[in-house]
């Protein structure tokens, strides 16, 4: 295994040995335990199927409660599948560890960024608005034209408007692990990764990046 989920915890500063003061964001491991392996001979690809955390049984609904009875354990507050990734039958069932990391070592983060509702241009793409001078009014934080002439005659797909901000997937690379607490299972990342406070996040294991 080179990955697991995690909570966000926050965000913290701590100091390194050169006396250096490091902000770091605080992620917490806890009932991180695959649960399926998925063989290319019969899925047709290979990959670890996650379950984190606890959920009651009456907060999950019938199909779901029918995939746990399959895996013979209790609901899981969300299940995950990390592709490419390869698991022992030993370990299958066992909760993870932080310690698969190591102080310095690079990892990639996943997670779903704030959601910030809708904003406008400028917000959302960083637009510069419209000259605040004389001749000019109503129209001071606006996208400006947004359409062509006759042809095509239509807004084209993907054009920078106005619209709901966040609460997408960001991928973080090469962040370097600063700390690793095996005792309270909690790995501290230099600087910030994507997401709220509580939120679920995947660490993996950038190839080559061990010490």
């Amino acid at each position: 295994m080179n990955g697991l989920l995690g909570k966000k915890v926050g965000m913290t500063q701590v100091f390194t040995e050169k006396g250096d003061c490091v902000s770091v964001t605080v992620i917490q491991v806890e009932d991180c335990v695959p649960v399926l392996k998925r063989t290319q001979e019969k899925n047709g690809y290979e990959a670890v199927v996650m379950a984190y955390g606890k959920r009651k049984a009456k907060h999950t609904n019938k199909p779901m409660q029918g995939v746990y009875n399959q895996l013979k354990r209790d609901p899981a507050q969300l299940l995950a599948e990390f592709r490419s990734m390869e698991v022992s039958d030993e370990d299958l069932g066992k909760p993870l560890s932080v310690e698969m990391f190591k102080e310095g070592d690079r990892v990639n983060v996943v997670g779903i960024s704030k959601g910030k509702g809708f904003a406008g241009v400028m917000k959302r793409h960083g637009f510069g608005g419209h000259p605040a001078s004389r001749g000019n009014h109503e129209s001071f934080r606006g996208a400006g034209s947004i359409g062509m002439a006759t042809y095509p005659g239509r807004v084209l797909k993907g054009h920078p408007m106005a619209g709901r901000m966040g609460g997408e997937r960001v991928h973080a690379k090469n962040i370097q692990v600063v700390r690793v607490d095996a005792g309270n299972n909690i790995v501290l990342l230099k600087g910030s990764v994507p997401g709220a406070n509580g939120g679920i996040v995947r660490i993996l294991q950038r190839p080559g990046s061990k010490n």
